[in-house]
């Protein structure tokens, strides 16, 4: 019997059962080991300026692991579960998968498009040469075309959206502006937590949130391949 609580050793168990443990031996175990990594999370994190020049070493470490484990834990809890299984299917159904993509973000999806070619989906960044107004004149309703951007505001990649719009091929957007004109053009969308603005320091979170959901596709769509 527990002084502080009036409860029997019994009651205790079955709880800690209920929460998915054997005992309260395994159940002391796991809450011991969570209290040690939060060591390194930060309650509250800055996603746009994780960290300062003022602080040391060690705070800067702690900031960045928050920063990491809090970008994830925060898709987590906004995830689409059924669009998103919706777009794994879009991808695995095309006959060529056209991406578009600037700046930062040009280097996290070439990382996406590395971990493709591995399961025979071979991507076409189609950026990548300045050429995107005409490729996406190219684009046909066999394939599926992917926005990545995460202000959703740029004018060349609504003008291209417009001629894949043409095309009858599905459109997928990624992207934190829920109210982008992009958004309404699109059949399928994943919409991010806006946390970063325009006075950042790095692009730390959008780039952190776009391989998370960027790797979480790829291992939906290998499962899918291998099944």
């Amino acid at each position: 019997m527990d002084k502080k609580t009036y409860s029997s050793n019994a009651t205790i168990i079955r709880i800690c059962q209920k929460l998915g443990y054997p005992g309260f031996r395994e159940f002391k175990y796991q809450l011991l080991k969570e209290l040690e990594s939060n060591k390194f999370v930060k309650q509250s994190v800055d996603f746009t300026k994780p960290f300062y020049l003022s602080e040391s070493d060690f705070e800067i470490i702690n900031n960045l692991s928050s920063l990491y484990k809090e970008t994830i834990d925060i898709i987590n809890a906004n995830l689409d579960l059924k669009q998103l299984e919706t777009i794994v299917r879009v991808i695995y159904q095309a006959k060529r998968v056209f991406i578009y993509s600037v700046g930062d973000t040009s280097l996290t999806v070439k990382n996406f498009m590395n971990k493709l070619i591995k399961i025979n989906i071979y991507a076409i960044l189609a950026t990548e040469y300045h050429e995107e107004l005409f490729t996406s004149k190219n684009v046909t309703s066999d394939d599926c075309a992917i926005f990545v951007t995460y202000r959703g505001q740029k004018d060349l990649f609504l003008k291209c959206m417009q001629e894949v719009k043409k095309s009858g091929a599905k459109i997928i957007l990624i992207t934190a502006n829920r109210d982008s004109v992009l958004t309404r053009l699109s059949n399928n969308q994943i919409i991010l937590p806006n946390k970063e603005h325009d006075d950042r320091i790095a692009t730390f979170y959008s780039q952190l949130a776009f391989n998370y959901i960027l790797t979480v596709i790829y291992a939906l769509l290998h499962k899918k391949v291998e099944l």
